[in-house]
Protein backbone atom coordinates (compact mmCIF):
# COMPACT_ATOMS: atom_id res chain seq x y z
CA UNK A 1 0.00 0.00 0.00
CA UNK A 2 2.80 2.42 0.70
CA UNK A 3 4.37 2.02 -2.40
CA UNK A 4 1.26 2.49 -4.65
CA UNK A 5 0.69 5.72 -2.07
CA UNK A 6 4.63 7.12 -2.77
CA UNK A 7 3.73 6.06 -6.83
CA UNK A 8 0.86 8.14 -6.32
CA UNK A 9 2.28 11.20 -5.03
CA UNK A 10 5.28 11.12 -6.92
CA UNK A 11 3.44 10.98 -10.20
CA UNK A 12 1.16 14.07 -8.97
CA UNK A 13 3.73 16.01 -8.32
CA UNK A 14 5.61 15.14 -11.41
CA UNK A 15 2.33 16.25 -13.45
CA UNK A 16 2.39 19.17 -11.48
CA UNK A 17 5.80 20.58 -12.29
CA UNK A 18 5.81 19.08 -15.62
CA UNK A 19 8.51 16.99 -15.54
CA UNK A 20 8.73 13.59 -17.02
CA UNK A 21 8.79 10.08 -14.85
CA UNK A 22 11.15 7.21 -16.25
CA UNK A 23 13.23 4.38 -16.06
CA UNK A 24 15.26 2.66 -13.45
CA UNK A 25 13.93 -0.36 -11.39
CA UNK A 26 13.48 -1.56 -8.05
CA UNK A 27 12.13 -4.67 -6.78
CA UNK A 28 8.49 -5.23 -5.76
CA UNK A 29 7.56 -7.54 -2.50
CA UNK A 30 6.68 -9.68 -5.47
CA UNK A 31 9.92 -10.13 -6.77
CA UNK A 32 9.02 -8.79 -10.00
CA UNK A 33 10.96 -5.40 -11.04
CA UNK A 34 9.01 -2.43 -10.83
CA UNK A 35 9.86 1.14 -13.02
CA UNK A 36 11.21 3.38 -10.08
CA UNK A 37 10.59 6.71 -10.88
CA UNK A 38 13.92 8.91 -12.46
CA UNK A 39 13.14 12.66 -12.45
CA UNK A 40 14.05 14.73 -15.65
CA UNK A 41 16.29 18.01 -13.97
CA UNK A 42 15.41 21.03 -16.44
CA UNK A 43 14.41 20.87 -20.13
CA UNK A 44 14.35 16.61 -20.30
CA UNK A 45 17.82 16.58 -18.63
CA UNK A 46 17.83 14.06 -16.00
CA UNK A 47 19.75 14.61 -13.06
CA UNK A 48 22.09 11.97 -14.16
CA UNK A 49 23.76 14.40 -16.86
CA UNK A 50 24.08 17.29 -14.38
CA UNK A 51 26.20 15.35 -12.25
CA UNK A 52 28.13 13.83 -14.68
CA UNK A 53 28.95 17.16 -16.61
CA UNK A 54 30.04 19.18 -13.29
CA UNK A 55 31.91 16.13 -11.96
CA UNK A 56 33.85 16.05 -15.28
CA UNK A 57 34.32 19.96 -14.90
CA UNK A 58 35.74 19.16 -11.46
CA UNK A 59 38.40 16.35 -13.08
CA UNK A 60 36.75 13.74 -10.98
CA UNK A 61 34.93 10.53 -12.31
CA UNK A 62 31.83 9.90 -12.95
CA UNK A 63 29.44 8.70 -10.49
CA UNK A 64 26.89 5.32 -10.69
CA UNK A 65 23.26 5.71 -10.67
CA UNK A 66 22.63 2.92 -8.18
CA UNK A 67 18.35 2.25 -8.07
CA UNK A 68 18.85 1.26 -4.19
CA UNK A 69 20.19 4.58 -3.68
CA UNK A 70 17.40 5.96 -5.41
CA UNK A 71 14.83 4.43 -3.49
CA UNK A 72 17.25 5.48 -0.25
CA UNK A 73 16.69 9.08 -1.64
CA UNK A 74 13.02 8.92 -2.19
CA UNK A 75 12.34 7.51 0.75
CA UNK A 76 13.76 10.40 2.34
CA UNK A 77 12.10 13.35 1.01
CA UNK A 78 8.80 11.32 0.51
CA UNK A 79 8.74 10.82 4.67
CA UNK A 80 10.20 13.84 5.35
CA UNK A 81 7.35 15.37 3.79
CA UNK A 82 9.31 18.91 2.98
CA UNK A 83 11.20 18.72 5.57
CA UNK A 84 14.93 17.97 5.46
CA UNK A 85 15.15 15.24 7.62
CA UNK A 86 18.51 12.91 6.88
CA UNK A 87 17.80 9.52 6.71
CA UNK A 88 21.12 6.53 6.60
CA UNK A 89 19.27 3.59 5.00
CA UNK A 90 20.60 0.58 4.57
CA UNK A 91 23.39 1.12 1.22
CA UNK A 92 23.72 4.79 2.03
CA UNK A 93 26.84 6.33 3.10
CA UNK A 94 26.14 9.68 2.67
CA UNK A 95 23.38 12.26 1.97
CA UNK A 96 23.12 15.87 0.58
CA UNK A 97 19.87 17.51 1.55
CA UNK A 98 18.46 20.80 -0.30
CA UNK A 99 15.20 22.78 -0.95
CA UNK A 100 14.33 22.83 -4.56
CA UNK A 101 11.59 22.00 -7.19
CA UNK A 102 11.89 19.17 -9.80
CA UNK A 103 13.32 21.03 -12.28
CA UNK A 104 16.10 23.36 -10.59
CA UNK A 105 18.49 20.13 -9.81
CA UNK A 106 21.59 22.17 -11.54
CA UNK A 107 20.97 25.16 -8.63
CA UNK A 108 21.03 22.76 -5.91
CA UNK A 109 23.71 20.62 -6.93
CA UNK A 110 25.94 23.66 -7.90
CA UNK A 111 24.64 26.53 -6.15
CA UNK A 112 23.35 24.69 -2.75
CA UNK A 113 25.96 22.09 -2.19
CA UNK A 114 29.38 22.52 -4.58
CA UNK A 115 29.37 26.45 -4.00
CA UNK A 116 30.07 25.81 -0.22
CA UNK A 117 33.61 25.13 -1.69
CA UNK A 118 33.60 28.35 -3.94
CA UNK A 119 37.07 27.69 -4.83
CA UNK A 120 36.90 24.13 -6.25
CA UNK A 121 38.92 23.53 -9.57
CA UNK A 122 36.53 23.73 -12.55
CA UNK A 123 33.77 26.04 -10.84
CA UNK A 124 35.06 28.86 -13.06
CA UNK A 125 33.10 31.44 -10.77
CA UNK A 126 29.87 30.29 -11.38
CA UNK A 127 29.05 30.32 -7.90
CA UNK A 128 29.02 34.52 -8.50
CA UNK A 129 26.11 33.87 -11.33
CA UNK A 130 22.38 32.82 -10.67
CA UNK A 131 23.23 29.03 -9.98
CA UNK A 132 25.16 30.70 -6.68
CA UNK A 133 22.38 32.89 -5.70
CA UNK A 134 20.26 32.38 -2.86
CA UNK A 135 22.51 29.72 -0.72
CA UNK A 136 23.68 30.76 3.09
CA UNK A 137 26.44 27.96 4.26
CA UNK A 138 27.20 29.73 7.10
CA UNK A 139 30.66 27.97 6.95
CA UNK A 140 29.29 25.05 6.16
CA UNK A 141 31.03 22.58 3.39
CA UNK A 142 30.16 19.20 4.37
CA UNK A 143 27.75 19.08 0.89
CA UNK A 144 30.14 20.15 -1.28
CA UNK A 145 33.06 17.75 0.52
CA UNK A 146 30.59 14.24 0.13
CA UNK A 147 29.65 15.58 -3.60
CA UNK A 148 33.88 15.30 -4.69
CA UNK A 149 34.70 13.07 -2.35
CA UNK A 150 36.58 10.01 -3.98
CA UNK A 151 35.31 7.59 -1.44
CA UNK A 152 31.97 6.91 -3.48
CA UNK A 153 31.57 5.60 -6.85
CA UNK A 154 27.30 5.26 -6.68
CA UNK A 155 24.63 7.76 -6.45
CA UNK A 156 20.92 8.21 -6.47
CA UNK A 157 18.51 11.11 -6.37
CA UNK A 158 15.07 12.11 -5.88
CA UNK A 159 13.04 15.07 -5.08
CA UNK A 160 9.42 15.43 -3.17
CA UNK A 161 7.89 17.92 -1.29
CA UNK A 162 10.01 20.68 -2.63
CA UNK A 163 13.24 18.29 -1.63
CA UNK A 164 16.05 16.86 -2.90
CA UNK A 165 17.98 14.46 -1.90
CA UNK A 166 21.04 12.47 -3.34
CA UNK A 167 22.04 9.22 -1.51
CA UNK A 168 25.92 8.20 -1.61
CA UNK A 169 27.77 4.74 -1.57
Amino acid sequence: MYKNIQKTILLVAAALAGTALAAPTTSSTSGKAIPAPALRARDGEYYMDIVSKWRSNLGLPALAEDGTLVGNAQKTVVEGNGQMIHQLNPGTYGQTLAPGQPDGFEHVFVGGWLCEIPTLPGLNGVCDTELGQGWYYNGQTGHAEILTSPNYSRIGCANAVGIWACDFA
